[in-house]
């Protein structure tokens, strides 16, 4: 019914990268304080975190799903990107290498399964 990625060597970057976006989902889902105040200080409303955790939920289930990987690379680094201006708009340098390591990820897994 659904044509998932396999559990293959050639697919580590893209496993890792759903399972980085499921994670960002979890924590900004949980909507705890510290997350809403982080996205209210990089200039988003206080329940940003919510709609943020469903597109990064979403990212996590169209990288894995074959026909919809590029999908999944296409909206993920749009929300990576948007995170990196959102934090070096607000000078809290010390927090671009998360989403910076993201991107990079999502980079690698679309390399990967482009060139395969």
């Amino acid at each position: 019914m659904f044509n998932f990625i396999s559990l293959s060597v050639s697919n580590v970057a893209t496993l890792l990268a759903a399972a980085a976006f499921l994670l960002g989902a979890v924590i900004n889902a949980s909507g705890r304080k510290t997350v809403r105040e982080e996205f209210v200080r990089y200039g988003f409303p206080w329940w940003w975190c919510r709609i943020t955790a469903i597109l990064e939920f979403l990212t996590a289930v169209l990288l894995v799903l074959r026909p919809t990987f590029a999908i999944g690379v296409a909206l993920g680094s749009c929300i990576m990107v948007a995170a990196i201006i959102a934090v070096i708009r607000a000078g809290d340098y010390r927090r671009v290498p998360p989403p910076t390591v993201f991107l990079l990820l999502l980079i690698t897994a679309a390399f990967i399964q482009f060139t395969s």
